[in-house]
């Protein structure tokens, strides 16, 4: 016995003295001297692709090409790879890559990479020596990512090997994760083994388990598998009381290069088996779109229905639990133009998505980004904004749970919106398909167009700090939202009044409405949510811009709110004491400007009193609206010239509303410190929050500098339940919250009973005006509403392109979010007036 171990342990440690010893072999080498490369794959967008550089022969690319070659090294180890790369002409973001993947595809490894500052045409030498052995599906690529005559050249690589003698090789699969399970119940993986070498694997007794977890139905200890055979064995976790737990399962046998493979266990005990809005149906799903074969496998994208992102009436509750990280690691993707003046061309990287790699946590059929509200990042054109989507299994998913989650991109440094969805499937362990998404509406005036693509992506589990908070926060901010119905059920719920639902909403064009909506006595009558591809699966969180409602929302509760905190600030503070900018005559010279001058557009600074001809200006646009920095921008709105005294003539000016937030956040700090911030401790921690709205609108626009001005006459995010609550904080509750008065009783009593208050908004008007951030329209003018020579003033905010929520006297709010420059409104409050009259 002794002579026969003897015999055993010699003869692996020869074998492995020879392994160790063998001379490499060169498994493949092209150095392209015979002037062309036939066995490559050539991909992608380029302008040329001649293959000649420097009087020797290499793979030249331009523009966006690549070429491909599938090699094997399979029954090789200590598998070395050498790639070299050069580059010419290079510029900003360009590169070349030479690359390396293990699984066919569908992940790479870089090799070499050139960037701008390195395209001088010298070639650089990459090497790689770990991950390459035994592999059957290797592939190599040269990549090029630049503009046309921008060029990348590969060339010389050297791929070598030693033969893997005759052994068996253990290979796992199955997963050691289970996730959140009840105490008093069970869960059960089972695992498989399976001889992937060409010599017996003898597997020795599994073991390393401890309570909550155990080995059940184990028919691979002390088993001899030949090659290619396999066995099952089942890992049971039972736990007996709350918490996280962890283990490892050991599995030793006679593989030469893993002789004790270990795998990780793991699971958490739960107090219930609760699951957060759980799902009804069974998973037997009848799935035409999105399927698993094609989010798994390969396959291009089109444009579909919204319907086959939604969670389906049948969708199961999830198996698997997401926490951690989702990337793309691709993120180009398909545009087109269907409507609006500006062209695709205005848009730099338009078709391509902003980086991507975020932090989400699954609770229960919910899936919440770590991250909430606007994110600027580095892209050219597009910030992106987050929302909760959901989790769901389905039958026909292999396995796998599958997830939808709505996102949005947001102009830089303004405020057009494209709402889309996002899509892809996942298991605890990591694995994950590709990512689904797509785009087919907006709120926005100038550019209207569809976005869609199918992109790499990779998941990294991992703990998120703070993840039960952020669990809590989540289920307190669902909880708060007001009671949702459809609006069709205004007629059901008052039908004695004779409302024609059809007609709330009518004033804009259907294709151009993203939503609409009632709230009256507690509840709120959704309507729109419409797409060019049917229903958003997210109309709850579908995001809207703010546009000049800001001006209302951030300059009129903002100015109501200082004047309740500091007495006496809106008529007494003058804008040349807190802009220091704003030196010159025409803000020095009594009578002088105030915060309420600058509230009210009436600071008597202007170039024309024309309705919106300042607005509207060239100078407006390039000085102003395109600009970046609180420099640029504050240099432009203290500029105006003075026309007339302060508070006699109103002309509109966004600019004036930016003064207005700098003058009221410097003068905030001087109360509360240098570093205090007037959005985030007021706007936000004293309005915001306390009246529940998402965690969306708590970012907005600020300027690219060290100042990060907000923008406050635009820039906000809204989800629909944001509108109503912000809209009833004025007009139903006075500007309370919780029975605290937080806005100014006099300034809120003045906005809502304007009387003979205001300015005309513009010469000669006589049923429109303006005062406190908000506009006015005088009902009295159409005699349907019964008001007779009495002027009955409806304060309403306003926002470009066809944005309006209209707080009504009778206590009821109508909103409508769009984008065909149409604002007309009175063809829904006059239905809405047969429910609770207008003028009783």
């Amino acid at each position: 016995m002794k002579r026969l171990l003897s015999m055993m342990l010699c003869a692996w440690a020869c074998l492995a003295f020879a392994q160790a010893n063998a001379q490499p072999t060169t498994l493949f080498s092209e150095n392209f001297q015979s002037g062309g490369y036939p066995a490559w794959t050539m991909s992608g967008d380029g302008h040329d692709s001649p293959n000649y550089y420097a009087g020797n022969w290499s793979m030249r690319l331009d523009g966006l090409r690549q070429g491909t070659i599938a090699l094997s090294t399979q029954g090789y180890q200590n598998v070395s790879l050498s790639m070299q790369l050069a580059a010419l002409y290079l510029v900003t973001v360009e590169y070349c890559r030479a690359e390396v993947s293990t699984d066919g595809g569908s992940t790479w490894t870089t090799v070499v990479n050139v960037i701008p500052s390195q395209a001088d045409g010298a070639m650089r030498t990459g090497t790689l020596s770990t991950g390459l052995d035994d592999k059957p599906d290797l592939r190599l690529r040269f990549r090029a990512y630049a503009l046309y005559y921008r060029y990348c050249y590969g060339d010389n690589i050297v791929l070598t090997g030693t033969p893997i003698a005759s052994a068996p090789q253990i290979e796992v699969s199955g997963s050691g994760s289970f996730g959140n399970v009840a105490v008093g119940d069970d869960a059960t993986n089972t695992l498989t083994l399976a001889n992937a070498g060409d010599a017996n694997l003898v597997l020795g007794a599994l073991g390393g388990l401890s309570a909550p977890f155990a080995l059940v139905n184990d028919t691979c200890s002390a088993q001899t598998l030949a090659p290619s055979a396999s066995c099952t064995v089942d890992v049971r976790f039972a736990p007996t009381a709350t918490g996280s737990y962890n283990g490892t399962l050991a599995i030793p046998s006679n593989d030469p290069l893993d002789p004790n493979f270990a795998l990780a266990v793991s699971g958490t005990g739960t107090a219930t088996a609760t699951v957060y809005d759980p799902l009804s149906g069974n998973g037997s799903v009848a799935r035409t779109q999105l399927g698993h074969a094609f989010l798994t496998g390969s396959g291009t994208l089109s444009l579909m229905n919204f319907s086959h992102y939604a969670v389906p009436a049948a969708a199961a509750n999830p198996v698997n639990v997401f926490q951690g990280r989702l990337t793309l690691t691709a993120a180009n993707g398909n545009i087109a133009k269907v409507g609006g003046s500006a062209n695709v061309s205005a848009f730099a990287q338009a078709n391509r998505l902003p980086d991507f790699s975020f932090d989400f946590i699954q609770h229960g059929t919910h899936f919440i980004p770590v991250t909430r509200g606007k994110i600027d990042g580095t892209h050219p054109s597009w910030s992106l904004v987050l929302e909760p989507g959901r989790v769901w299994n389905e039958n026909g998913d292999n396995g796998y749970s599958r997830v939808a989650f709505p996102f949005t991109l947001q102009e830089q440094g303004a405020d057009c919106m494209w709402n889309g969805v996002m899509s892809f499937l996942f298991k605890d362990d990591g694995s994950v398909s590709s990512l689904a998404y797509q785009i087919a509406s907006e709120t926005c005036l100038y550019f209207k167009a569809n976005f869609w693509g199918k992109l790499a992506a990779s998941y990294t589990p991992a703990a998120i700090p703070g993840a039960a908070a952020i669990v809590a926060a989540y289920e307190d901010e669902v909880a708060r939202r007001m009671p949702v119905k459809p609006i069709a059920a205004l007629a059901t719920d008052y039908p004695g009044s004779g409302v024609n639902v059809a007609s709330i909403g009518s004033d804009i064009t259907a294709a151009h409405m993203t939503i609409y909506g009632v709230a009256h006595n507690g509840v709120h009558y959704v309507g729109g949510c419409q797409t060019r591809q049917g229903t958003h699966p997210f109309c709850e969180t579908l995001n809207v811009p703010s546009y000049s409602t800001a001006k209302s929302v951030m300059g009129g509760y903002g100015l109501m709110r200082l004047e309740q905190k500091y007495a006496g600030t809106q008529g007494a503070l003058e804008v040349r004491s807190w802009v220091g900018e704003c030196s010159a005559s025409q803000w020095t010279n009594t009578p002088r400007p105030t915060f309420e001058h600058l509230l009210d557009m009436a600071t008597g600074n202007y170039t024309s009193a024309g309705y919106h001809v300042d607005e509207g200006s060239t100078a407006m646009t390039n000085n102003y609206f395109l600009q970046t920095t609180h420099a640029a921008k504050v240099a432009h709105a203290c500029g105006y010239t003075r026309k007339v005294n302060p508070g006699t003539q109103f002309v509109y000016h966004t600019s004036d509303t930016y003064l207005l937030g700098r003058a009221m956040n410097q003068y905030y700090k001087s109360q509360a410190g240098s570093g205090a911030d007037f959005f985030d401790d007021v706007l936000v921690d004293e309005i915001f929050a306390p009246l529940g709205l998402s965690p969306t609108t708590h970012t907005t626009l600020r300027t690219k500098d060290a100042t990060a001005q907000p923008y406050f006459g635009q820039g906000l995010i809204y989800v629909r339940d944001d509108v109503v609550k912000l809209a009833r904080f004025l007009n139903t509750a006075q500007g309370t919250i919780g029975g605290n008065q937080v806005l100014d009783a006099g300034m809120v009593s003045a906005t809502l009973n304007l009387g003979t208050g205001g300015l005309p908004a513009w010469s000669g008007a006589t049923t429109d005006k303006y005062n406190n951030g908000f506009w006015y329209y005088d009902i009295k003018a159409e005699s349907v509403y019964g008001c007779g020579s009495t002027s009955k003033w409806v304060p309403y905010m306003s926002g470009f392109g066809g944005i309006s929520v209209v707080l009504l006297p009778n206590g009821m709010i109508y909103y409508q979010f769009s984008d065909n420059d149409e604002h007309a409104w009175s063809t829904s409050t006059r239905e809405l007036a047969k429910i609770a009259p207008l003028c009783p």
